[in-house]
């Protein structure tokens, strides 16, 4: 799974300094006349103390048309620099081989088959049916927003690595290396300013993740099943760090058992997330495919709760409102709940500009929102919101014991 081989054909124009390529799983990054940097899609294991060593990738590269000398330089495991010597004027064309394992394993879902997809349905029904089959609640929001601690703790690995470029380039001469350096410099400081914004402005959010966490936490351990005639009901996440993290770390600060359903995101060079995944959780289910991932976390779910999230958690928005919509999700069966409306604000201008255009139902596909949008009759919505983590949990609590008072808690009808 994690071997790959990697192919490419370069061409370097003399009279006019332009690069063209031609191949799969890599780019060229940066040019600086006759020398290019090739950057891996994915990081490829390398260790040049261990040349021989199966985990280290090999490089093999050839001169096709046999113009000038091509050598390459600063081999690791996100690429390489190559570059032409004692050329004509003549197109100067190389190919390359790569052949390694990768640093983390990350599906690319146009190579994902029948076969994972099938097993991460299996896995899923599995998994449910024994730890959670009258159901769960689950929690969506950002993977990066950050308690106040941790953001500061970023920042500071952040000026750390900014150091180090900083020194590295003191002492580079390599004028390509040099302008990559720079590069990685300039993108650490946009970094180190972003999350200066996320303390002043986000933070709160976490807080407010983990005080939901702790109140459904205390419910779930001490009340719920008294109340749910044995039933239990528990938290479920994405599994990730950031809101989803603060929400499964308040629920297991009062021993409840905590579901993570989570999916290879990526390599993070710089906080290394692909290692802090569903630390809090204390069961995990890891999924090849993203999209039957999010499938996962909506239709297993009696209440969605959205707190303040990113491109990932807008496509939950979106796949469970649709879903309500067309009676994927019976309405009467599932509540959905934008918690912290002041950050959902341009979405709900985004879905009465759809319901004004007649992109959406004018009158059933509506967000019941308090003194803007509650006039009509309770059929009319298909969500509504809450202003933070204590009416958050009211509302659920609310709806989850209302389903077991009318034998509806139940994954299937």
């Amino acid at each position: 799974m994690n071997e790959i081989e990697l192919n490419g054909t370069i061409f370097y124009e003399p009279t006019t300094n332009q690069w063209t390529s031609s191949g799969t799983g890599w780019w060229i990054e940066k040019t600086d006349n006759h020398m290019a940097k090739i950057t891996f899609e994915e990081p490829i294991t390398f260790d040049s103390r261990k040349i021989s060593k199966t985990k280290s990738y090999s490089l093999f590269i050839s001169n096709i048309n046999q113009n000038g000398d091509v050598d390459t330089y600063h081999v690791d495991e996100n690429g390489f620099i190559v570059t032409w010597k004692n050329y004509s004027n003549e197109t100067c064309i190389a190919s390359f081989q790569v052949v390694g394992s990768k640093a983390c394993f990350v599906p690319n879902d146009r190579n994902l088959g029948t076969q994972e997809s099938v097993a991460d349905i299996y896995a899923a029904e599995l998994l449910f049916s024994y730890e959670a089959k009258y159901g769960v609640i689950t929690l969506m929001g950002s993977g990066t927003i950050s308690c106040k601690e941790i953001a500061k703790e970023k920042l500071d690995i952040l000026g750390c690595h900014a150091d180090e470029v900083k020194i590295a380039l003191e002492k580079e001469n390599h004028p390509l290396t040099r302008k990559l350096l720079q590069d990685r410099l300039n993108k650490t400081n946009m970094r180190m300013e972003r999350h200066k914004k996320m303390i002043e402005k986000s933070a709160k959010y976490w807080d407010s993740a983990l005080q939901f966490g702790e109140l459904w936490g205390h419910y779930s351990a001490n009340e719920q099943e008294d109340v749910l005639g044995g039933c239990y009901v528990p938290l479920c996440t994405g599994g990730g760090p950031g809101i989803m993290q603060a929400a499964a770390q308040g629920a297991r600060n009062k021993d409840a058992h905590i579901i993570g359903i989570d999916c290879q995101f990526g390599v993070d060079n710089f906080f290394n997330l692909k290692d802090t995944y569903s630390i809090q959780t204390n069961q995990r289910l890891r999924l090849n495919n993203f999209s039957i991932r999010e499938g996962v976390l909506i239709n297993y779910s009696h209440v969605i709760l959205f707190w303040p999230g990113g491109f990932g958690t807008a496509w939950e928005v979106f796949e469970t409102l649709s879903k309500i919509q067309t009676n994927h999700l019976r309405k009467h069966r599932t509540k959905a709940i934008f918690v912290h409306p002041e950050y959902w604000e341009p979405i709900f201008k985004c879905i009465d500009s759809m319901r004004e255009h007649g992109a959406i139902n004018s009158y059933g596909d509506r967000i019941k929102i308090p003194g803007i949008d509650d006039q009509l009759p309770e059929e009319a919505y298909i969500a509504e919101v809450a202003n933070g983590p204590v009416e958050a949990f009211e509302k659920t609590k609310s709806f989850v014991e209302e389903l077991y008072q009318k034998n509806q808690l139940t994954l299937k009808e």
